[in-house]
């Protein structure tokens, strides 16, 4: 059986930073993790770590748009594959994100699938 997908996913590379959350918030004292996406849709992404991080864990994060533009989001990691020692790609599914930051990704992702034409990923 074929998978079924809510939101169209875009292959491409948007930089992300991101914070673990613990009780309830990620801690000001530490600075964000940047890295990038493998792909994104309005209610996910697959990006690249440098560390390992559980199943479960949620991140605070801020996906960054071209021009300027930026998506606050929070996420947990639904699934993580160890690409080699080093690196990682986690499987992230947003959690509370506002209205209009979804709006705006979904924008970005359905104007730069366009863009892609028939080659995109779905």
């Amino acid at each position: 059986m074929a998978e079924r997908r809510d939101f169209f996913r875009l292959k491409g590379r948007l930089e992300i930073e991101y914070k673990v959350i613990i009780d309830r918030f990620a801690s000001t004292a530490v600075s964000p993790d940047t890295t990038f996406t493998d792909t994104i849709s309005g209610n996910g992404m697959t990006m690249f770590t440098a560390k390992r991080l559980d199943k479960g864990t949620s991140l605070e994060m801020t996906i960054k748009l071209p021009n300027d533009k930026s998506v606050d989001t929070a996420g947990e990691v639904i699934g993580i594959k160890e690409i080699s020692e080093d690196q990682f790609e986690a499987v992230i599914k947003f959690r509370d994100m506002g209205t209009q930051d979804q709006d705006r990704l979904v924008k970005y992702i359905l104007r730069e699938g366009v863009k892609a034409g028939p080659d995109r990923k779905k």
